[in-house]
């Protein structure tokens, strides 16, 4: 993921320098109120936990740790874009976000026990976009805000039809980030990194089994990358 950031900053710098020798693309972009558009990304996805009073228990003695692992993913959805006040957009978007986590339980025999669940999440991100003054074709972008999250399809148990973890099925994460808009004759690129957390404790605890006993407090993080098109008058 390192690596890919550092190739997504090259090109958005490379892209950049390009994009100030060229015509004036878009020229009445910032006179419509509203856009639209699609996206596309990539993410990755780690747990942060805290470990409960049951870990040092006498029925986990032998039980080392538990080591998340991050898992990448991809995303597509949505967005539509309003211009609320120069340089502040409000943006709304809807997407499905496909994700797969991994908790690695290290015993002290030297046996490890990979829990991998993959879900399937529908989100709603409500974003505040603040852009700097267009130069030519691009300009620099943060944005933040709150992305609430449902989960429409997961795995419940392995292969061998063993329960797993068992988490909730809603999330709300709050997200930052950066991002460039590059505007081309027909449309509007923006690449965009962004970080989110969420602020629920994913853990059911009207569900438990042996591989959530030991586990007090689980919190999503995620890296993303999104490519972002939006159309626009010429």
């Amino acid at each position: 993921m390192k690596k890919t950031i550092v190739i997504f900053l090259l090109f958005i710098f490379s892209n950049k320098s390009f994009s100030q020798s060229t015509t004036f693309n878009l020229s009445g972009y910032d006179d419509t109120k509203v856009h639209y558009g699609f996206l596309l990304g990539a993410h990755s996805s780690y747990y942060r936990l805290n470990y409960s009073s049951g870990f040092s228990s006498q029925n986990y003695s032998n039980l080392h740790s538990i080591l998340p692992d991050p898992s990448p993913g991809f995303k597509l959805g949505f967005i539509s874009d309003f211009s609320i006040y120069y340089p502040f957009d409000l943006r709304t978007l809807l997407q499905v976000s496909f994700l797969e986590f991994k908790l690695d339980y290290l015993y002290d025999d030297g046996t490890i026990f990979s829990d991998v669940r993959a879900a399937t999440f529908l989100e709603t991100p409500l974003l505040i976009k603040y852009k700097s003054k267009r130069r030519k074709n691009s300009r620099m972008f943060l944005i933040a805000g709150f992305k609430p999250g449902l989960e429409i399809g997961a795995k419940n148990k392995d292969e061998a039809g063993k329960d797993i973890l068992e988490l909730k099925a809603f999330d709300i994460s709050l997200e930052i980030g950066f991002g460039a808009d590059i505007f081309f004759p027909l449309f509007k690129l923006s690449p965009e990194i962004r970080y989110s957390r969420g602020l629920i404790n994913m853990i059911d605890k009207k569900s438990r089994n042996e591989y959530n006993i030991p586990i007090d407090k689980i919190i999503v993080h995620n890296i993303s990358i999104f490519f972002t098109f939006e159309g626009g008058p010429k």
